[in-house]
């Protein structure tokens, strides 16, 4: 008897200890290539091939070479939002000058029935996710009662400053279209490296449009949480980004790009 409970024991320990194990040592995290900083410097020429980028993530944002489009990575899938607003499949040689992904694990998931506002759904995920110093990816669907996005055209050199060149972005408002949000909150101590706190792109479920997101009004939203602390930067090594000056960039002009 003494010996069937020894067994016992020690296979409830085992499975406590590979639990625990599971739940604190998943092995996610982020990677960027290049700085926010530098694609606001023009430093639009790609350089990594989305072959490489895949394999450091199947899950996230960012833009294209010569700042054609918006990027989208979700189910192992990536996409191209165009200025025309139409999603495009994305080829394994395409490159990227910019670009945020991890392969999302999901710790928790919440819902929510209420309408909620751009600035309502910060709120909730503040509440969900109050730690300012870890990395959060998010996955988000819902119905969208409306969702505004955006997407730059592709630049011709000499390359303007992106403050410039989203004055001339095709903006698109989407109504009643159930889809996907993907982004990350970046805590404030990452000022220069990324955009700081809250970043999304859009994909309708038909996989017909999408973009950056502006603004939305939505339902049954399904709230996916990936809470990650490491983080891998990749900063390109060629002529044109070693000459950038980095610390140039005005908050301002980030944010006017942003929202």
């Amino acid at each position: 008897m003494q010996y069937h409970l020894k067994i016992i024991s020690s296979l409830c320990l085992f499975l406590l200890l590979n639990s625990c194990k599971t739940q604190s040592d998943k092995n996610t995290k982020v990677y960027q290539y290049a700085t926010i900083n530098a694609l606001m410097e023009s430093a639009y020429d790609g350089e990594l091939k989305m072959k490489i980028l895949q394999k450091k993530g199947s899950f996230g944002i960012g833009t294209f070479n010569e700042l054609d489009g918006e990027m989208i990575g979700l189910n192992n899938h990536f996409y191209q939002i165009k200025s025309d607003g139409k999603v495009y499949p994305v080829s394994r040689n395409q490159l990227t000058p910019f670009a945020v992904v991890t392969d999302f694990a999901s710790d928790k998931e919440y819902t929510s029935s209420k309408n909620l506002q751009l600035k309502n759904l910060y709120s909730l995920l503040d509440s969900l996710t109050p730690n300012k110093n870890l990395y959060f990816a998010y996955k988000i669907k819902a119905q969208f009662n409306t969702i505004k996005t955006r997407s730059v055209s592709k630049q011709i050199k000499p390359y303007p400053l992106m403050v410039d060149a989203v004055k001339k972005q095709s903006v698109f408002e989407l109504k009643n279209v159930k889809g996907t949000l993907v982004g990350f909150r970046f805590p404030e101590y990452m000022k220069g490296l990324n955009v700081t706190g809250y970043h999304f792109h859009f994909i309708a479920d038909d996989k017909i449009s999408g973009g950056h997101v502006l603004d939305l009004s939505g339902t049954d939203f399904k709230i996916a949480v990936d809470s990650i602390s490491d983080f891998e930067l990749k900063i390109p090594n060629n002529p044109e980004f070693n000459k950038l000056n980095l610390t140039k960039t005005k908050l301002e002009d980030l944010e006017k790009v942003e929202k």
